[in-house]
This record gives structure tokens, sequence and C-alpha cells, in this order.
């Protein structure tokens, strides 16, 4: 069993678009409450994430993990489980 860097960011998050090899566009909903009415509020951001084996398929909820910066603007890889 391995051990996970607790200063590592991981998010889930859904598939929304296959944009070119390697490369997957994944969508993260973040639900807060606000700090005085209490009320939830979603807010979504799409992330670039690096697919190395090319699985991802639009729809399919996924786990993404922050790394070194892979191109421009691709800054998280697909994690996948043992």
């Amino acid at each position: 069993m391995t051990k996970q860097n607790p200063k590592v960011k991981t998010m889930s998050g859904t598939v929304v678009k296959k944009s070119g090899k390697m490369t997957v566009a994944v969508q993260v909903v973040l639900r807060r409450q606000h700090p005085k009415y209490g009320k939830t509020i979603e807010s979504a951001k799409k992330y670039l994430v690096h697919d190395p084996k090319e699985t991802a398929e639009v729809g399919r909820i996924v786990t993404i993990r922050e790394t070194r910066p892979l191109s421009a603007r691709k800054r998280w890889i697909m994690v996948y489980d043992s």
C-alpha cells in the first residue's frame, strides 16, 4: 500500500470532452455553503487532464490529481485505481 501525499490535490469530475491525443476535459462541480445565509452554492470549472492510457470516455466520472505542468494549460493527471 502506498502513502498519499496530503499536500497533493485530488478531485472528482465528469469527462465532458476528448480533446486531442492523451488529453481530456474534466468538469468539476464544487459545492459550498454561503457563509452568511447557509444556502448551498455550486460552481463548475473545467480542467485539461492528461490521460496516458487513453481510456476515458465522455460522461465517465474520474479522479484527477495535481502534477507538474505538462503543457501550457495541462496540470492534472488522471488517477487509475489498481
